[in-house]
């Protein structure tokens, strides 16, 4: 597969994905690692509709448990931002200077989201929210 043309590494991996009574998830793992980097025009459901055949043993693959786990982080996040977005509009308003704070919060970790919900709590005024960014950056 790794010194095969494109059309032959795709085939290839497919013949592999069909024997996987003989093929173990660390063969698994090999195929995918090695089409995520020769094929990169691939997408990850392109990849995963080629190697499921045996769904079960796909998703007993560190590539796939990768992506599912980076797929959750970035869905964590996301709603850890809405959430926060929503508490401090209520809590302080819809104002200008709060919309340009928010527009920041998605280049934070996901850490300093959560600890940023829990400090919350105890904002009285916008300058608290300012001065723990401050300290906290």
């Amino acid at each position: 597969m790794i010194v095969s043309d494109k059309e032959q590494t795709i085939s290839r991996a497919k013949d592999l994905a069909e024997r996987l009574d003989k093929v173990d998830v660390e063969g698994l793992d090999l195929i995918e690692t090695i089409l995520v980097y020769k094929l990169p025009h691939l997408s990850r459901e392109e990849i995963k509709q080629m190697l499921s055949v045996y769904e079960v043993k796909l998703q007993d693959t560190r590539f796939f448990q990768e992506i599912s786990a980076e797929e959750r982080k970035l869905g964590n996040e996301e709603e850890c931002i809405k959430l926060l977005s929503r508490q401090l509009r209520r809590k302080f308003g819809v104002q200008p200077e709060l919309e340009t704070i928010l527009q920041s919060f998605p280049t934070y970790p996901l850490e300093k989201l959560e600890d940023l919900a829990d400090a919350l709590l105890d904002f009285n005024a916008m300058s608290d929210l300012e001065t723990w960014l401050a300290d906290h950056t």
